[in-house]
């Protein structure tokens, strides 16, 4: 069996080359986004169920990734995918799993590039009474999203040290933005503690504009997409980003 120590040593000798270049954003996939889905849908509802996130779960994390100021290197990222409660059953599978990732991961890059998609359309607003509305898509994919964030946190403060030295009248608003995001992609990550919360604090036009906020999250996510590439340009030194930034 192959831990996911294994699993990181495996990317680090077969992957790293491949994937430390400038050109991987403008690399066409070699399968279709569908395709990279429904391959990776089949395993974690198969013989990987006990050992992959959801697919949602992990298209959040692919997007919290593309959006980071620093894309890091995929032997850092690629193993947030794993629940952490089984083990590979060989090299192969480990091959196969980081394969599909990163295409998922160039296309996710492409449609950052042309603001296509940024939301999967398919989402849908929880069900507002359903306790159960934590383990929806749209829950699943915020949560991933914002697991990636969290982690990739000492990248967004690097870059807010950046900012307050060289343009430190941006600071504030750059924050502010971030804070918003982050509040809104967090409500509907989990929307029954969201909703206990503001029924605690008599917060009740919270509850009665749910829907519209819902309906606001591909205009945060271009905020948030827009907000790294502004802080990528205060990091020093950088070396080789996945990213062009405007």
């Amino acid at each position: 069996m192959y831990t996911f120590a294994g699993f990181l040593i495996d990317l680090d000798n077969a992957e790293r080359k491949s994937c430390s270049c400038s050109t991987l954003e403008s690399t066409l996939p070699d399968q279709s986004k569908d395709d990279l889905l429904t391959q990776l849908t089949n395993l974690t509802k198969g013989d990987l169920k006990q050992v992959l996130h959801s697919v949602d779960y992990i298209q959040g994390i692919v997007f919290g990734v593309c959006a980071c100021p620093e894309i890091p290197m995929p032997e850092q990222w690629l193993v947030w995918s794993f629940d952490q409660r089984g083990q590979l059953a060989s090299t192969e599978q480990a091959d196969k799993i980081a394969d599909l990732l990163m295409g998922l991961l160039q296309h996710q890059l492409i449609e950052m590039r042309e603001q296509t998609r940024l939301f999967p359309q398919h989402y849908e607003l929880p069900e507002l009474e359903d306790k159960e509305s934590i383990n929806s898509p749209t829950s699943e994919w915020l949560r991933g999203l914002l697991s990636a964030h969290q982690r990739l946190e000492s990248i967004w403060q690097g870059c807010w040290e950046q900012v307050q030295q060289k343009a430190p009248d941006n600071l504030a608003k750059h924050q502010k933005d971030l804070k918003h995001c982050l509040l809104m992609f967090s409500t509907f990550a989990d929307l029954p503690m969201a909703i206990e919360q503001a029924q605690r604090v008599g917060n009740d036009k919270l509850l009665d504009n749910l829907p519209k906020i819902f309906h606001s999250i591909p205009d945060a996510l271009k905020t948030y997409v827009a907000l790294s590439g502004e802080l990528a340009q205060y990091l020093p030194e950088q070396f080789e980003t996945f990213v062009q930034h405007k």
